[in-house]
């Protein structure tokens, strides 16, 4: 490991309080030896860009670009092992031991704490440009919400780290849900206000968070708080910029919303001196490392998803097993460069969809669920029943999302379908409480204000 700043000893010091015992290349941050206190960092523009890099960079974790897709899909209806053979995930028998599980809740604080580090930081410098810090603490504060938007779906009640301050924050109380929820809306109203409204200043590359990533966000956690005006209105803002963001049509290996910097594309994570994604070695292999569970019958005959993003998988004999998510194809060297999608377009016109169906604009919910049938080449849907256009908006955030970003766990969530969906197959061992994941028993022991999850 490089030599780590004693910022980022701090980092690591305070993440052995929380029960992370690992340290990662990805939390290095190339700012010069002779700059390494914090009132250094924060006092020139070049130092404190750095750091609001670093806050992406440790985003090139695991849980980021693997276990977000892997874990959350497994756990849901969508994902089994391609070997055949259950895992504490695919079966939901998750104890609080697990060391993934342990992971996962690092690297999201790993990042929250990085975050937290740039917002106090700048906000106590006197010598920044006052445009550029009100951009990076916008930033901070965007990717602060994002990663607590997974740590309260997943985990429920979580701590609400809002400090560095690790005396303050080793020993929190979990917050309420609400709570939680409040500071992720306050942070990305705050960032919409101030993030760019273009790529200009990232040379065009879409790796950092702009305006219209808060607008994303504020959308599906507005659709995911039953706020149908709002997610609505939040999805429009982003659709209706139409010079930037446009439906990729045509789907093919040259022409997807997983290549570097497409028109769909409104956040990707920037991997740092890599040209390909970790995707292809994790989730999306040609060897199928994890099958679709529902198969064909998930895809209508003619989809182009179907088509595109999934490869079949056969035995040794030539005998179909299954088919592969398979949404990033290109590797090492390969061209065009993909990047790991964290949001893109298609997501809002389901949002949108849903929004609208459940405030009785029928028309309108048509329109936007037929913009992504369209691009899968199937016919416009003529559904007018409330019930039956939510069913297919489920259907068709499946086939678009499938193994990515775990959409189809935090959907059934979110819906109360869980228990319906996932108590009626044979391989999993499901009660209600596994509807949450177990805090990990590190952090419980570090910290004795932690209560554990039921049925843990």
């Amino acid at each position: 490991m490089k030599n780590i700043s004693n910022k980022y000893t701090y980092i690591f010091s305070f993440f052995l309080l929380l029960g992370i015992t690992s340290c990662d290349d990805a939390l290095d941050v190339d700012i010069p030896s002779n700059q390494l206190s914090s009132e250094n960092v924060y006092s020139t523009e070049a130092t404190a860009e750095a750091a609001v890099n670093g806050i992406y960079q440790s985003m090139v974790t695991d849980f980021y670009y693997n276990r977000v897709h892997s874990i959350l899909g497994e756990t849901a209806d969508e994902l089994v092992p391609a070997a055949g053979i259950a895992n504490v995930y695919s079966s939901n028998e998750i104890p609080e031991t697990d060391g993934t599980i342990n992971g996962n809740w690092g690297e999201l604080y790993k990042t929250i704490y990085n975050a937290n580090n740039v917002i106090e930081g700048i906000s106590k410098s006197t010598s920044l440009n006052d445009v550029k810090s009100k951009r990076w603490i916008a930033e901070a504060k965007f990717l602060r919400a994002y990663c607590y938007f997974y740590l309260t779906n997943l985990w429920g009640n979580v701590p609400l780290v809002l400090t560095t301050n690790v005396d303050v924050s080793a020993l929190l109380p979990q917050s309420p849900q609400e709570t939680v929820y409040a500071q992720i809306l306050l942070d990305l109203t705050d960032a919409s206000k101030d993030l760019p409204t273009d790529y200009k200043d990232y040379d065009q590359e879409r790796i950092r968070a702009t305006k219209w990533a808060a607008e994303t966000l504020l959308a599906r956690v507005n659709l995911y708080l039953g706020r149908w005006t709002e997610a609505a209105a939040h999805a429009s803002t982003v659709i209706n910029q139409t010079g930037t963001y446009k439906i990729i049509t045509d789907l093919g290996d040259d022409n997807s919303p997983f290549i570097a910097d497409n028109d769909e594309a409104i956040l990707q994570i920037p991997y740092f001196n890599v040209d390909y994604t970790y995707e292809g070695s994790s989730v999306f292999t040609t060897g199928g490392t994890f099958l679709l569970r529902k198969g064909n019958s998930l895809f209508e005959t003619g989809d182009a998803r179907k088509t595109n993003w999934t490869i079949d998988i056969t035995n040794g004999a030539g005998v179909l097993l299954g088919i592969a998510p398979y949404k990033y194809h290109n590797g090492f060297g390969d061209s065009p460069v993909e990047r790991s999608t964290v949001l893109r377009l298609a997501e809002l016109y389901l949002i949108r969809a849903e929004a609208r169906v459940r405030s009785n604009d029928i028309i309108g919910a048509q329109q936007d669920i037929n913009v992504l049938r369209n691009r899968a080449l199937l016919n416009d849907t003529t559904l007018t029943d409330v019930n039956q256009l939510l069913d297919l908006i489920a259907l068709e955030r499946q086939r678009e999302f499938f193994a990515e970003n775990g959409h189809r766990w935090l959907d059934l969530k979110r819906t109360g379908k869980l228990d319906e969906t996932l108590s009626v197959l044979s391989d999993k061992i499901w009660k209600t409480s596994d509807n949450l994941y177990p805090i990990p028993e590190p952090a419980i022991r570090s910290n004795p204000f932690l209560i554990q999850n039921t049925g843990y």
